[in-house]
């Protein structure tokens, strides 16, 4: 079964037709998804700020890190969610359009890059490098790629 068939399939189910046909639907679920998206955004900024020691110093960082990488899953989590509904609502629009897979792959390097970041700070507290800076710094250009692909997603003519 090729992309376009799972595609047709997935938008004659009865949950994505149950989904399509509410009104508030899909606005709702894009909703969330921006909204979770913008306290990744934020918990993932003040992170980065912290690595380039430029906030929040009044807090170490491992102590910063540990109560704003917890925000950064649970706020993934409901991205995840809230995505695959999305997915399920308009397979067309997700399902063959390359700028969506542009954005999993920047979001699985910014969750890898997260996730480094994350151990670094449990494990090394204090002791910040330059590569350190330097992978924050790409955390934060790869959330705003993940954005912009999202946005233009709903642009691309897949067909």
């Amino acid at each position: 079964m090729g992309l376009q068939q799972f595609s047709d399939w997935l938008a004659s189910t009865a949950f994505s037709q149950a989904i399509q046909l509410t009104q508030w639907a899909i606005p709702a679920i894009q909703t969330v998804h921006i909204l979770a998206l913008a306290l990744l955004f934020t918990a993932a900024l003040i992170v980065a700020l912290r690595f380039s020691g430029r906030g929040l110093a009044v807090e170490s960082l491992h102590m910063l890190a540990r109560r704003f990488i917890r925000v950064i899953w649970i706020a993934l989590v409901v991205l995840a969610g809230s995505g695959i509904l999305l997915i399920v609502a308009e397979p067309h629009r997700t399902i063959s359009n390359p700028v969506f897979y542009t954005k999993m792959v920047l979001l699985a390097i910014a969750t890898l890059t997260t996730l480094w970041l994350s151990a670094v700070a449990r494990h090394q507290h204090e002791r910040v490098s330059g590569l350190h800076r330097a992978g924050a710094a790409l955390t934060m250009l790869l959330w705003i790629g993940i954005m912009f692909a999202g946005r233009f997603i709903a642009y691309y003519d897949a067909y």
